[in-house]
């Protein structure tokens, strides 16, 4: 195939998918289109050409074949793997911060309008075998106990049609439950022939279909596409282009319920435009919400004047969206201890107000602190994390560069820093910030992996595997179950994962 016809092909490609196919790629891709050539019995790359270019037919038969070679050719370049809870630290975002928030949300909002049954919508866009999708459902099972009060509709959508199918089937082998308690897997799980089935109680939650979110128009209420709390599409952005990537968005956001949230795989948006959506820094992840005239942000001003925001914030208090956080705990961070008994109790009562998501207050209270306690580094680190949540991640880079003047030994303000780097799109600086990790502690296993991952999507391979091998050697040096900070995986789950990445290297 010759160039010229070869880059016709990814263009093409990418118009109908959003799949983006990178340079190192396209032999790949020669030899899937050869060897679809070889099963249909075309003779030349230009005929294959035209068969998935074929917009006009002169009957229903040319038509079909055209569809489905679509599906064929998306199955050879979208096939996929999952398993279930996958990334712990999003999951624990969702099971600890988001998912109690909204239904907690919910259930205020039905007492007041007393309607008949309480509603949760949530979205898994690009849901693969499905593993994803069960992992959600087992969650909000746990968190609602009567959920035969509720309508739940936990949606799964990929544009591999084998994919779907398997997930509409539920069943699944041990390499699925790799990171999965036992417990999880007897509660849920039957077991089936060599394998498991997912349990009918979480399979009534669920439902599955075919989607292309290039071609797709949504929101479709015909196809329950609209209103959703939650969107989460991970690890599909990596394989659009910039323009596919921002037409999705587009459509994400006008899907999205008020205020829903939008959870990506880790900063699988740098360089996008989002002005729409207001980002929401955790200590687990970052994730995207729906911004709109009831969910108001502090205005921004200079952050010397941050102690003149009281009365305002007390007025917009009830029309901020609230919502948990867990804040990060290491022995690493709890280093400044307050002085004196009325400055721990301001403390506490400013992490409370964290956990509640009432974060404007809780910045008036540790602002209180600051004014007792110049050099209080837990009362900086949590104005800096408060003000990253409400999407002002220029104060909260502000407020990790005074909690590191006063102990540069703690890794955690550099974590968010690096964060709000990569969130700008600046590698080069998050870099930098996750080397000044390393050398503070030199088994930060965290920091190698998020070097891997910059390095990776820059390109550079070898330096991403050098990265990840030495999080590997780390790894094996310590116990399984011990807890890595502060993705809070074991030291288990995170070798299984480290090793798959290196594998994918040979």
């Amino acid at each position: 195939m010759n160039n010229v016809l070869l880059q016709n092909l990814i263009q093409l490609i990418g118009s109908h998918t959003g799949l983006h196919i990178r340079e190192q790629d396209k032999q790949a891709l020669t030899n899937k289109v050869n060897a679809r050539m070889l099963a249909l019995k075309l003779s030349t790359p230009e005929q294959y050409y035209q068969l998935l270019d074929t917009n006009i037919h002169n009957g229903s038969t040319n038509e079909t074949q055209c569809d489905r070679e679509w599906k064929a050719l998306t199955l050879l370049l979208t096939t996929g793997e999952s398993y279930f809870f996958r990334d712990k630290g999003q999951i624990a975002l969702l099971k600890d911060s988001l998912l109690p928030q909204i239904i907690e949300q919910k259930k205020r909002s039905h007492y007041q309008q007393n309607s008949s049954k309480l509603s949760l919508r949530i979205w898994s866009a690009g849901c693969s075998t499905g593993e994803e999708v069960y992992s959600i459902a087992i969650l909000v099972k746990e968190l609602i106990p009567d959920l035969h009060n509720w309508h739940i509709l936990i949606l799964g959508t990929d544009i591999n049609l084998e994919s779907v199918a398997k997930a509409k089937q539920g069943i699944y082998d041990s390499w699925s439950f790799r990171m999965v308690e036992p417990q999880i897997i007897q509660r849920y799980f039957k077991p089936y022939q060599q394998s498991w089935k997912v349990e009918k109680t979480i399979c009534s939650m669920v439902k599955f279909q075919s989607g292309n979110l290039i071609k797709d128009h949504f929101p479709q209420p015909l196809i329950d596409i609209y209103s959703m709390d939650i969107i989460i599409c991970r690890n599909v952005f990596i394989y659009f282009d910039t323009t596919s990537i921002s037409i999705v968005l587009n459509k994400f956001y006008h899907t999205l319920n008020t205020a829903g949230y939008l959870m990506t795989g880790h900063a699988e948006l740098h360089g996008q435009n989002l002005d729409k959506l207001q980002t929401k820094a955790f200590s687990e992840s970052l994730v995207y919400q729906r911004k709109d005239l009831a969910v108001i942000e502090t205005p921004t001003m200079p952050v010397q004047l941050l102690s003149n925001f009281s009365n305002r914030n007390k007025q917009q208090n009830s029309l901020i969206n609230q919502r948990e956080i867990k804040p990060l705990v290491s022995p690493t961070k709890k280093q400044i201890k307050p002085e004196t008994t009325k400055t721990a109790a301001n403390l506490t009562t400013a992490e409370n107000l964290f956990h509640q998501g009432d974060y404007p207050l809780a910045i008036q209270e540790a602002e209180q602190i600051i004014k007792q306690h110049p050099v209080d580094f837990d009362a900086y680190y949590l104005l800096a994390q408060a003000w990253a949540n409400l999407g002002e991640i220029e104060k909260a880079a502000f407020y990790c560069e005074r909690a590191i003047e006063i102990n540069s030994l703690s890794t955690f303000p550099y974590y968010l820093l690096a964060h709000i780097a990569e969130e700008k799109g600046d590698a080069s600086k998050a870099k930098k910030l996750l080397r000044k990790i390393i050398y503070i502690t030199p088994t930060s296993v965290d920091a190698y992996l998020e070097m891997g991952d910059i390095y990776q999507r820059e390109g550079d391979m070898n330096k991403a595997k050098k990265m990840r091998t030495t999080a590997f050697e780390l790894l094996n040096q310590l116990p399984g179950h011990f807890l890595v900070e502060p993705s809070k995986n074991t030291v288990s789950e995170l070798t299984a994962q480290v090793n798959k990445l290196l594998q994918n290297h040979r």
